[in-house]
């Protein structure tokens, strides 16, 4: 899992209509225009309606690629590659609310048309 092959994966979705999905619930849709990764983050410029919306998402720990369908692993289980210890270590971290995205998947899905 590399960097670059994350960027080209998601690439081929630049001018199509996307969605993000967490826990099949729409966070965002738009048209994908921009795409970059920046430090620790994937940065996503959408067209929505008339406008331009920075969408920003945390690096994954994991991802799969499907031909109209990008997975975003942020699961302890693959954070900590399912070793129990770690994974009772890594809830002791988490604060009182934690990020929406902790311990989901997030899938970024081409809306056919």
């Amino acid at each position: 899992m590399t960097a670059e092959a994350l960027e080209r994966s998601i690439n081929k979705h630049l001018q199509k209509e996307i969605s993000f999905l967490l826990n099949h619930k729409t966070l965002k849709t738009g048209k994908l225009i921009l795409f970059c990764i920046k430090d620790f983050y994937l940065v996503f410029t959408l067209s929505v309606g008339n406008s331009k919306k920075i969408f920003e998402l945390p690096y994954p720990f994991s991802y799969k690629v499907t031909p109209h369908k990008i997975i975003l692993d942020y699961t302890l289980k693959t954070f900590t590659h399912n070793v129990p210890e770690i994974i009772n270590l890594s809830k002791l971290l988490v604060h009182k609310k934690p990020n929406k995205l902790y311990n989901n998947i997030t899938e970024i899905v081409e809306i056919l048309k």
